[in-house]
């Protein structure tokens, strides 16, 4: 009998005891805070990081995070005070939520939305160094922002400029928005594109070669340096150009082997030149004017006749300028095609 009753004693007990373990108590003060993505899916393990604004009390444990709903809930004790919730994850970039100040036994709710990002200090975080060193990048930025809209006024002008065939007047313009930055590699090549039309062509080679020094990935600028080195004698470099131009950008490398083959062309060395034009083909297969000048470079050699008629041939088939369209069918006619 005494054993039932301790029993029944000791069940009660513990009944209590679990009661207590999980009761809320009266007083309790709470945030609960959802967070989600911009598509307002739940995001999981954000760390939650809670702390007063009007007394000094922090809630930041490592374990702080949200569930797989994207939700923490946080008892905040008795004390009556201000709290800002902050949430951070990595590839996100932060949010916070000010001013909540729950009341006796309230449980506020704070939804906060994270972008996707790169983590940075939030406004309250920053030292005075940082908030200087802030400033001082939006005064830059501001700066670059003023610059950009000169230099741009610049650029159009010289561009209109240049296409009504005013090439020194062009020239002035461009050099005006170098003058505001100096490292805009498009705008120190278009300087070159002025003094190749106004023949002073070293001068235009200093100015690709600026270029290239400013942005060594773009293909059109060695392109542009091996035609200045064509026009100045200098076959053989030029022709490293071409080829660096054709690997850097392979959808330009018909163009770029073309003007390899019309340099080779030029000087004289007619296999080289069409060895030029066939790579130009095989780049793309449509590209007419390289059947032209193939079938060009191949007609002063008789055994290659056979050869010259076909390339004549596929020009007239896709070929648009009325010149060559005539002399091609011609030199069919003329090589016995």
């Amino acid at each position: 009998m005494r054993v039932a009753i301790l029993k029944s004693v000791i069940s009660a007990a513990l009944i209590v005891g679990l009661l207590l373990a999980f009761a809320v108590p009266a007083d309790a003060r709470s945030v609960r805070v959802i967070v989600t993505d911009e598509d307002k899916q739940p995001i999981q393990d954000v760390l939650i990081r809670v702390e007063g604004t009007d007394v000094t009390r922090v809630f930041d444990r490592s374990n702080q995070r949200t569930n797989r709903r994207g939700e923490f809930t946080l008892l905040l004790g008795p004390i009556l005070a201000s709290y800002r919730v902050i949430a951070r994850k990595e590839g996100f970039e932060p949010a916070f939520r000010e001013n909540i100040r729950p009341a006796m036994d309230e449980q506020v709710l704070v939804e906060l939305t994270l972008r996707a990002g790169s983590d940075f200090k939030l406004p309250f975080e920053m030292s005075d160094a940082d908030r200087a060193e802030q400033q001082r990048r939006v005064e830059e930025q501001q700066q670059r922002a003023q610059f950009s809209a000169e230099v741009n006024a610049h650029f159009e002008q010289g561009i209109a400029l240049f296409n009504a065939g005013q090439f020194s007047e062009a020239l002035a313009e461009f050099n005006a928005a170098l003058a505001i930055d100096p490292n805009q590699p498009g705008i120190v090549a278009r300087t070159g594109d002025c003094l190749v039309r106004l023949n002073r062509n070293e001068e235009a080679l200093a100015a690709y070669e600026r270029a290239i020094e400013i942005d060594p990935g773009d293909a059109s600028l060695y392109a542009q340096k091996g035609v200045v080195l064509s026009r100045l004698g200098r076959t053989a470099e030029s022709q490293e150009f071409f080829k660096r131009s054709a690997e850097l950008d392979p959808r330009g490398a018909a163009q770029n082997f073309f003007n390899l083959g019309a340099t080779l062309f030029n000087a004289s060395e007619m296999d080289k030149a069409a060895e030029a034009f066939k790579q130009s083909i095989a780049a793309d297969p449509n590209y007419a004017e390289s059947y032209y000048m193939l079938g060009i470079s191949l007609a002063n050699d008789e055994g290659m006749f056979p050869a010259a008629i076909d390339a004549f041939k596929r020009y007239v088939e896709i070929g648009s300028r009325a010149d060559h369209l005539q002399i091609a069918k011609e030199m069919i006619v003329a090589l016995g095609g």
